[in-house]
Parts: C-alpha cells; structure tokens; sequence
C-alpha cells in the first residue's frame, strides 16, 4: 500500500466504525468515517478514497446505493461490503454491482487484515499495469513518430533520384546504358512506392489522416497514374483496361486525389506482379448519388494471376471516399 492510501468507512453504528478503523490502523492505513451512503459521498468529493468498506443496511443511502454510485462516479475505488443482515444482500449480488469483497459481521482480526491486504495487491498490480500500458503506449508512439518522420526524410532524395534518372533516360544514351537507367528508375519507383506505403501506415496508426480534397477529373486521374504503371505491365506482356462510365468522364469530382491515386495504384501493383499473363481490368462503378451532390464509386482492379486459388473467384476492391460532383 501507498502512503497516501485513505480508507472510508461507512456505517451507523459508532462501534463498528471505530472498530474497523482500529484495525486498518494496526496496518497504519489512515482512516475517514461517515454515517451514511450521503454522507460517504461528500466526503469523497474533497479526498480520493482508495478503499471504501461499508455497511449495508444504513438510514438514508443503503450500501447497494452507494456502491453502484461509486462504480458510476469513482471506477478506480475499490469497495469492501460488510453486513450483520447476510441474508438482506448476497455475496453474489454486491460482487456483481463491483464490490471486491464481502465480509459478514462479526468478523475476526486476521480475517479483515487479509481482505484488506488482498484489496491493496489488487490495487497494486492494477497501478502496474497502467503504467506498463502506458509504457508500451509510449513506445508505440515513439517508433510511429520515427516511422513518419523517416518516411517524410527519405522522399526528398528519391524525389531527385527518381527526377534526375528520368533527365538520364531521356538523354542521347547507347542503348545499353538506356536499358540500365530504366532498371534504375524501376528500381527506384518502387522504392518510393513502399516508402509511401510505409508513411500510410504510421499516419493511419497515429490517427492522423490528414486528407486534402480537390477537384479533379478521373480521366486526368489515371492518365498520371498510367505513366508510371504502364511500363511494369508492358514489359510483361500485360495489358491494362480501364472502364469508366460514359456520364463519368466529363464530371468534376472533389476529394482526395491524391489518397485515391495510391489506392489504386497499390491494387494495380499487386495485380502486375501477380500477373504473368492476360488482361488487367480496371472498373469503375457509380454506386449511388445522394440529394448534396456526394457520390459513392466502386473501383473494382481484376487480374488473372495465380495469387488466388483457381475455385476462388473475387475481386479485390476498395470504396472511396466519398467523392462530391462538381
């Protein structure tokens, strides 16, 4: 037990309060005492009680009514029942309003020195486990910040990589060479394709969705997302069909482009390189449109790879956010 434990007792009759405090003050625990359930309930306003041990059949406020206010108002006060009357409250009845104990009147020395010590390790290893919870809180934070943070430290330099090969491709360069700058862009695209995964997995484990609408046409979408997905497809012999309804091509949307493009360009990724042969289908299926103009799409990418057993058919999909016309 802690210095700064207090115990409440709660009971009408003098005796048995001045009784019970005698023998917490054997195990110098500071005491407190009320009447009553109002009484106890006052009190508890100004002091923080760690064990309340009180009466059962009282004037005023009875201990079934203090103790269900206390689970209400003080979770983290432990509660022992004491009765003459055992017949007036059963053992299971206080046990499951919250109480951690039960003790009959008249009851001996020892035995309500090991109720109450029973309740203070109880306490105890409840206040370590908090605080090993909020340590591994902590560390979970931590390794999100760092996570984040390298993410964010590591684009800049795979932004000049990846600028600065494309310069190189474009150049007047033997063709071999050429060959193997284009390995080093693809190397480097998909380098900083999981480090944006990365970075969308320490955002989303922090909760910090930190999403950007604007508007934007899906047509424009998947032309910018074709350019760097396109040559992973074409150099295994794939093809990539995209499906877009007619009175979808010309619409403005607003939203998050830029959360949808790697959505979707994860899905496409996974497809190519579970993909050996065949067609690579790319739909998009307007759900429902509600009366403020907010739309829901399905964006459905199917493959024929062998990443999926030959008796199970399914598509991979993801809903968007909610998208709004323009």
């Amino acid at each position: 037990m802690d210095s700064d434990d207090l115990i409440l007792i709660v009971d009408d009759d003098q005796l048995h309060r001045d009784l019970v405090e005698r023998y917490a003050g054997l195990q110098n625990i500071r005491c407190i005492s009320a009447e009553n359930g109002k009484d106890a309930l006052k009190q508890m306003e100004t002091e923080p009680v760690s064990i309340v041990i009180t009466d059962m059949a009282m004037p005023e406020m009875d201990g079934m009514e203090l103790l269900q206010q206390i689970r209400k108002h003080y979770p983290d006060t432990n509660v022992i029942v004491m009765t003459g009357y055992s017949k007036l409250y059963s053992y299971i009845d206080v046990i499951r309003e919250g109480a951690s104990d039960f003790i009959e009147k008249p009851f001996r020395k020892d035995e309500f020195a090991a109720k109450l010590d029973r309740v203070f390790r109880e306490r105890h290893l409840v206040r370590e486990l908090k605080k090993a919870k909020e340590k591994a809180e902590a560390g979970s934070k931590a390794k999100t910040a760092f996570l984040c943070a390298m993410s964010h430290e590591l684009r800049t330099p795979m932004n000049g990589i990846l600028g600065f090969t494309d310069l190189l491709a474009h150049s007047n360069i033997p063709p071999p060479e050429r060959k193997y700058v284009n390995m080093v862009g693809q190397s480097a695209d998909r380098l900083m394709k999981l480090i944006n995964q990365i970075l969308d997995f320490s955002t989303i484990e922090a909760g910090e969705n930190d999403f950007k609408p604007s508007h934007f046409y899906l047509v424009d979408l998947f032309e910018e997302l074709f350019v760097t997905i396109k040559p992973g497809a074409t150099d295994k012999g794939l093809r990539l069909d995209l499906e877009i309804p007619p009175d979808l091509m010309d619409t403005m949307l607003f939203g998050d482009q830029l959360v949808l493009a790697r959505i979707l360009s994860n899905l496409i990724d996974n497809s190519i390189k579970a993909t050996d042969l065949g067609i690579i289908s790319i739909k998009v299926r307007k759900e429902k449109k509600l009366p403020d103009d907010t739309i829901d799409l399905l964006f459905s990418v199917t493959d024929q790879g062998n990443g999926i057993p030959p008796n199970c058919k399914m598509i991979f999909s993801n809903r968007s956010p909610r998208l709004k016309t323009i």
